[in-house]
């Protein structure tokens, strides 16, 4: 099932306190330059995890408003080009006013709902927004009407005797099926040392398969350990995925739990974030500031990601690779279009990330 929001969608209920959320108005981002790549965002403000509508005229991502007091992160809409912002989703309750609120890593069904990563924490503070939340949870709710949306289930959860602390690559794999990746989140020690220097990090541990509404039903999906990313084809029944540390790209028919090997970027580097459309797929390849194994601080294997990588597009059936590198830039990210034919990820520059446009040759 694709990432992708559903054209027709008018808001999103997120709030699982009971309150519906409206649609506010806020300044434009222009498209800039011409060409391939082409930064799309440059509003000061952080933008992530970009996702395409299922017919591919807009794109669609999560926003840190810098204009809003409490620092919200809010779902925002683009034309397929960049352009003005064609549409927000924030959270606008009272209850809301006084903490910093995140949307995060949308997951539409065909049918109109849509899945989504939300949170609440301390105002101002995105960072302890993920650690220190008051709330944290996997939500679902319908993109065809102001309607409340529910939590499935909070954050952290606990699978047989791990217990996941984040969760990101959320999709769907039939209408009463979900899948998504069980995530380490939290400050950790980069260097076994007195006093150690502490970061931010959110490592894939598992990809978790369950029923819609039954938490109990959840499976870690064999050979996943340590899993980097998570995309199931629009048949639902195909799991691509990448392990940590590891420069392949997994297939796994979900009828079957069988994998395979689809593809290896060999000594091009560690490869995450896949996603693929027909046959061709994209991910995130190598980079100077992607790193794996044993933290002793977590006592798990974790795989740091700070900057992403370069965006490699492969040819499933001539089994052909294309680099989109762009010196001095790197990207996480990876959103492709229905058809296939572009590309938008995130890259890091002046302290914030913003979004570039990749036409794929």
């Amino acid at each position: 099932m694709r990432r992708a929001l559903l054209l027709g969608a008018v808001l999103v209920a997120a709030c699982d306190h009971g309150h519906a959320m409206r649609v506010p108005t806020f300044g434009s981002v222009d498209p800039r330059g011409s060409g391939s790549p082409t930064p799309l965002t440059l509003s000061g403000g952080s933008d992530h995890w970009p996702a395409w509508l299922a017919d591919g005229s807009a794109i669609v991502y999560s926003a840190e408003r810098l204009d809003r007091p409490d620092r919200d992160w809010c779902l925002a809409f683009l034309p397929p080009s960049g352009g003005r912002i064609t549409r927000t989703i924030c959270e606008n309750t009272l209850a809301g006013v006084d903490s910093t609120d995140t949307y995060q890593s949308a997951a539409p069904a065909n049918d109109g709902r849509v899945l989504f990563a939300r949170s609440s924490g301390r105002r101002g503070d995105a960072a302890a927004t993920e650690q220190q939340a008051r709330s944290r949870g996997l939500m679902v709710g319908s993109l065809r009407g102001p309607l409340d949306a529910r939590q499935l289930f909070s954050i952290p959860f606990t699978v047989g005797a791990v217990t996941y602390t984040g969760l990101s690559q959320i999709d769907w794999a039939g209408p009463a099926t979900i899948v998504y990746r069980a995530d380490f989140l939290g400050l950790l020690c980069l260097v076994p040392v007195p006093n150690c220097p502490q970061a931010f990090v959110q490592s894939g541990l598992a990809i978790i398969r369950q029923s819609l509404d039954d938490p109990a039903t959840r499976e870690v999906l064999p050979g996943t350990d340590y899993a980097s990313s998570a995309w199931v084809a629009d048949d639902g029944g195909t799991l691509y995925y990448t392990l940590g540390g590891d420069s392949r790209v997994y297939r796994m028919d979900l009828a079957t739990l069988g994998s395979s090997v689809v593809h290896d970027f060999g000594a091009a580097g560690i490869a995450r974030d896949v996603q693929v459309r027909g046959t061709r797929l994209v991910a995130v390849v190598g980079g100077s500031a992607v790193s794996y194994g044993f933290n002793v601080s977590v006592a798990t294997n974790i795989q740091i990601d700070s900057l992403g990588g370069d965006i490699r597009v492969v040819d499933l059936l001539a089994g052909t690779e294309t680099s989109l590198a762009v010196p001095g830039l790197l990207f996480r990210h990876p959103a492709l279009s229905p058809a296939g034919d572009r590309v938008v990820a995130e890259s890091r520059s002046a302290g914030s990330w913003d979004l570039w446009l990749f036409e794929v040759p």
